[in-house]
């Protein structure tokens, strides 16, 4: 009966070693899916086509196409519904809600992406304005904001806690009714509305008390 050498015996074993600890790694990353608009267009906004503008059109709608990615090699993602909302930047300067858009959830497999082109009917959208503004070579910003929870798939089909995402981006658009951006606009993370309307609170209840420590100071 052969021997097994113990040199062998010591590489295959480190071999084993390494490809564990890798896969422990893999399995235990934590990445949040990434999202970018690859296009948008508002074919309203275009001022080239002939015989066609904002006062007699019936054209109010939005293409676009968003992408999801998950940039993670080992772990699988789960999305619940993916709710996007459109926003027209009103000259104020405020938003204006326009779109309200649903995905349906879906699972989205270790370093995929998925695309959603889809056309949205606005609704409340200021077009002479936004069509006068683009008229006179400037340009006009909408927001899109995404929200959603995901769960992320790790070892033998388990699913981590629910994870909630909120990710925002503007887009300025021109006179041909395109984006004025050449590259994909990524979505970034954005601070939920309620915790930004808490911050303010506070901010405003410290000038408070700032304003009467000052003015009891002066009174003295």
């Amino acid at each position: 009966m052969a021997k097994c050498n113990p040199l062998i015996a010591c590489v295959v074993c480190f071999g084993l070693l390494i490809w564990f600890i890798r896969m422990i790694f893999l399995f235990s990353e934590s990445k949040m899916p990434i999202a970018h608009i690859q296009d948008f267009y508002i074919p309203a906004l275009n001022t080239k086509l002939p015989n066609f503008n904002s006062t007699t059109t019936t054209a109010n709608f939005i293409f676009f196409d968003l992408e999801l990615k998950n940039e993670m090699k080992e772990v699988g993602v789960r999305y619940h519904n993916v709710d996007l909302t459109f926003y027209y930047s009103t000259p104020k300067p405020s938003l204006l809600s326009i779109v309200h858009y649903t995905i349906p959830g879906f699972y989205q497999g270790h370093d995929k992406a998925a695309h959603r082109c889809d056309v949205v009917e606005t609704r409340g959208m200021p077009w002479l304005d936004a069509f006068a503004a683009v008229s006179n070579g400037s340009t006009v910003v909408f927001t899109v904001e995404l929200f959603t929870a995901v769960k992320l798939k790790r070892f033998f089909g388990s699913y981590s806690k629910t994870k909630q995402l909120l990710l925002g981006a503007d887009v300025e658009v021109n006179g041909y009714g395109e984006r004025v951006q050449k590259k994909s606009i990524k979505l970034k993370e954005r601070v939920p509305k309620r915790v930004k309307d808490m911050a303010a609170t506070r901010e405003s209840d410290l000038n408070l008390r700032v304003a009467d420590s000052n003015a009891s100071v002066y009174s003295a």
